[in-house]
């Protein structure tokens, strides 16, 4: 089921998985992509999501406030339900950067970097009860 979508991202929820997945494209604007960050902590405090899958292969840098604004709600994801979050890491070295961000605030739920959507996936699958 599609949760959001647009040039830059696309959120998908995986049910039987609990498992909502971001699939990022490209540079996102920073109201874009923080409105994307708000519709994914809107989506897990509305539902059970368990683990949380973000594709960034394909995705830009990301500005350092932006980075810092993901990273302050992975708590609050934590709180409501999130029990892991998988990131599947682009080349780019900026962009890989900005990711490290996000797992230094994260209280409760573990986080992991991978570099295939497949690893990321069986690695979450322990969180989800899925295998």
């Amino acid at each position: 089921m599609v949760v959001h979508q647009n040039e830059n991202i696309r959120i998908t929820f995986d049910e039987e998985k609990k498992r909502l997945v971001q699939e990022w494209n490209g540079f996102a604007p920073s109201g874009v992509f923080r409105e994307a960050i708000d519709q994914t902590v809107d989506f897990i405090k509305k539902n059970n999501v368990t683990t949380v899958l973000s594709d960034a292969l394909n995705q830009s840098v990301v500005n350092s406030e932006d980075a810092e604004y993901a990273a302050s709600v992975l708590p609050t994801m934590a709180r409501n339900g999130m029990k892991a979050m998988a990131f599947v890491v682009p080349e780019n070295v900026f962009a890989q950067f900005a990711l490290d961000k996000f797992s230094k605030n994260v209280e409760g739920a573990p986080t992991q970097y991978f570099k295939s959507i497949k690893k990321a996936e069986q690695w979450l699958d322990e969180y989800s009860g899925s295998n």
